[in-house]
């Protein structure tokens, strides 16, 4: 049976928790598939890992402008939906040990995303999916078999300080 990781909360550092987890995992020979949802795989310090490494299989689905307004709604769910199609594809042709589902967890709370929807993905899976997000829905939560919550005590950005290139984004 898959094992569900949920990695939420408020604080800064839910995609490098993971990633320092595929990171190990890797290191095992692992099959791995990363998918970013709300995120253009530009710009960003996870992106210069994933391109990098050529054994792990990285999709992005998003724009550069975050999702914000209910306005976004219909466009963004249109680009998610797409992605999931596009990793249903992917899935079913290469054997998968991990997968990780960066952000997804606002993508279902803004409801961009169903959770049915991704069953087809997950039971491709052999060993762990892996979500990360805000605002993870109560009924996912349920399901999971552990859930990492990262809260913030102290930030320099609460206090003005830009963020760090390769080191916060």
């Amino acid at each position: 049976m898959v094992k569900l990781t949920l990695i939420t909360g408020e604080g800064r550092g839910k995609t490098s928790t993971a990633l320092g987890h595929i990171y190990l995992e890797r290191q095992k020979e692992k099959e791995i598939l990363v998918a970013q949802f709300l995120k253009t795989g530009k710009n960003c310090g996870e992106c210069k890992f994933l391109e990098k490494d050529n054994k792990i299989r990285w999709f992005c689905f998003g724009k550069e402008e975050f999702y914000h307004s209910e306005k976004q709604q219909e466009e963004y769910r249109d680009i998610l939906n797409e992605g999931v199609e596009e990793l249903k594809s992917e899935l079913m042709k290469s054997k998968t040990d991990i997968l990780l589902l960066d952000e997804l967890g606002l993508a279902l709370a803004y409801d961009l995303v169903k959770w049915e929807d991704l069953s087809v993905i997950i039971n491709r899976v052999k060993e762990e999916v892996i979500i990360t997000g805000r605002k993870i829905p109560e009924e996912i939560k349920d399901k999971a078999d552990k859930i990492i919550n990262i809260d913030e005590i102290k930030h320099p950005f609460s206090r003005g300080i830009t963020a760090r290139r390769g080191i916060d984004y």
